[in-house]
């Protein structure tokens, strides 16, 4: 066939006029294709709720405003799944999830809140919804056999009322590629995984705290080992890249804290804690952290190892709040082009908290009648509120309470009780079992030691070295004064026990729970303890000195430690 503007045979002029024209339009051509039509960023939503803990039931507080719940938090999800409707939408859950669980989700083995978000991600408005989960050192709260089996499903040896029999498991998606089988060195679930979002893809790498053996009993933690949270991270970003995926997104049980604000991220503002130090130590691929762990509020961007900006986020913990995160992915090239976030505080006095999801509402209504008879006994009455709100030296009355409870129980000269295992406070009023359950949820053994009184000494000092514990210590049977001015080793600058001076060389006889005695929050000292007799549970002993407090129990005046002026 010949072609359709044959230039041979024209006149030369001919020729060059038809030339000139085929010119232009092949420039113009290619000075047009910068303008064609290019393929919008696809909008992918992200809702991530860090450190719910089994909260299910009210009754926790943000900003000094009733927050949280399962229907509450319900109700706040389902009202941004709404806003973005137009968005692929993915429900992430960085560790946590169980464990320090209030009765309600607790005394089930964690059921109903596995229950909760299945339903979560199932009813919610264009569900289903894909969730993505990872391990935080409280999913570790009953050994690896029973935190496989939540995954799982099945009923197993439990013999608790199963409220869906048997126990179907969780429908989250979990990931891990810091923690190990010790016998073959394989992750105990799938490191990652890549996901499809309206036509897009991303993958999600699960990593949590290395510092897990040393807050968790070891019992807990047979078989499995914990490995440094970037290496392994970055271990699996190659793979991720050779299947052509760019858009990585990190879920991180390790955190820091940052001063909150309200909207979307900011430049600017200061983050402290391990997450920066993570963060920078990540692959130049990896667009965003979802962080956890210290029930503190994140929302910035910090530098990877490629000094390319990572959003990282964190939003408190116990279902008061979730991190709404925005991210647009160019679907041809497969990067994140823009990512933000903003904290999102689920008040319950405010809507959408106002009208709590009716679903998420019948549910706990049949968790809690489920539980009541064992949770809604009455102990005793209390005086006023007794909380976990710390004075400037570092004492809190609910803290000295449950201190005095296993000194008692153990019949013991003195008594630690490291805060972070307070869980809830003693509100003014009739006092449950449930209330007491809530304060201790862990079901640790109370035991007691001997100690010299140098030893007691280094425990009380450990408080001010680095690394810094995560908590301090309240005591019973013991007071003291510090100055935190001098140096480390000698800021303790004298203990009474029992109000006489301490004596280095003597022996005491100390109560505390098996996770204290065994190391944890880097209270080493207790592992030299001897003479160990084991009693009661944690929830039991507070419960039995409780009864034996003249009704209504009252505040004491917090005066065990103090500050040198």
């Amino acid at each position: 066939m010949p072609p359709i503007f044959p230039l041979s045979g024209r006149p030369a002029r001919q020729q060059a006029v038809i030339g000139a024209a085929v010119l232009v339009c092949i420039l113009l051509f290619l000075v047009a294709l910068p303008y064609q039509v290019q393929p919008a960023p696809v909008h992918v939503q992200v809702l991530a709720v860090n450190d719910f803990h089994g909260q299910v039931s009210a009754g926790q507080k943000l900003d000094c405003e009733a927050a949280g719940s399962a229907p509450v938090l319900a109700s706040y999800l389902e009202a941004a799944l709404v806003d973005d409707g137009a968005a692929a939408t993915l429900i992430a859950l960085p560790g946590d999830v169980v464990g320090a669980s209030p009765p309600e989700s607790g005394l089930l083995l964690d059921e109903p809140t596995m229950l909760f978000f299945n339903a979560l991600a199932e009813d919610s408005p264009g569900g289903p919804y894909t969730m993505i989960a990872t391990f935080g050192n409280h999913e570790f709260d009953k050994g690896t056999e029973e935190l496989m089996r939540k995954i799982e499903g099945g009923n197993g040896a439990t013999n608790i009322t199963h409220l869906v029999d048997p126990y179907p498991g969780s429908n989250m998606t979990f990931v891990s590629s810091n923690v190990l089988w010790e016998a073959n060195g394989t992750p105990l679930v799938d490191p990652c995984v890549i996901l499809d979002a309206g036509g897009v893809r991303i993958a999600f790498i699960g990593a949590d705290t290395v510092e897990t053996p040393t807050i968790q009993k070891q019992a807990n933690l047979e078989g499995v080992v914990f490995e440094d949270e970037a290496t392994s991270i970055n271990r699996y970003v190659p793979e991720i890249q050779q299947a052509g995926v760019h858009a990585i997104v990190v879920l991180l049980h390790e955190g820091g804290e940052q001063e909150a604000y309200d909207g979307p991220t900011g430049d600017g503002g200061t983050v402290t804690g391990r997450v920066t130090e993570i963060v920078a130590a990540l692959d130049p691929d990896v667009d965003v952290v979802l962080s956890a762990h210290t029930h503190a509020f994140t929302n910035a961007y910090l530098e990877n190892a490629g000094k390319n900006p990572v959003l990282v986020t964190q939003a408190y913990s116990y279902s008061r709040a979730f991190a709404d995160v925005d991210l647009f992915i160019d679907p041809v090239s497969g990067d994140i082009v823009e990512k933000s976030a903003e904290i999102v505080r689920a008040y319950a006095d405010r809507p959408p908290g106002t009208t709590p999801d009716p679903e998420a509402s019948a549910f706990l209504a049949a968790v809690e009648e489920t539980v009541g008879p064992m949770t809604e006994r009455i102990v005793t009455t209390a005086q006023a509120d007794i909380t976990r709100e710390q004075t400037g030296a570092g004492e809190c009355a609910l803290g000295n309470l449950v201190a005095d409870g296993q000194r008692a129980a153990m019949g013991t000269e003195i008594a630690f009780v490291t805060t972070g295992s307070l869980r809830a406070d003693i509100a003014k009023g009739n006092v449950t079992w449930g209330d007491l359950y809530a304060v201790q949820p862990f079901s640790s053994s109370v035991l007691s030691m001997t100690l010299t009184g140098a030893e007691v000494e280094d425990a009380l000092e450990r408080q001010w070295e680095a690394p810094l514990p995560p908590h301090n210590l309240a005591v019973s049977g013991l007071s003291y004064t510090y100055d935190d001015e001098k140096p480390a080793g000698e800021r303790v600058t004298a203990v009474l026990v029992n109000g006489t001076p301490i004596d280095p060389a003597a022996n005491y006889t100390a109560a505390m729970v098996d996770f204290l005695a065994g190391g944890g929050d880097s209270y080493t000292v207790f592992t030299n303890g001897t003479d160990i007799v084991y009693g009661p549970v944690d929830v039991d002993a507070l419960v039995s000195y409780m009864r034996t407090l003249p009704a209504p129990v009252e505040v004491r005046e917090l005066t065990r430690i103090a500050k040198t002026a």
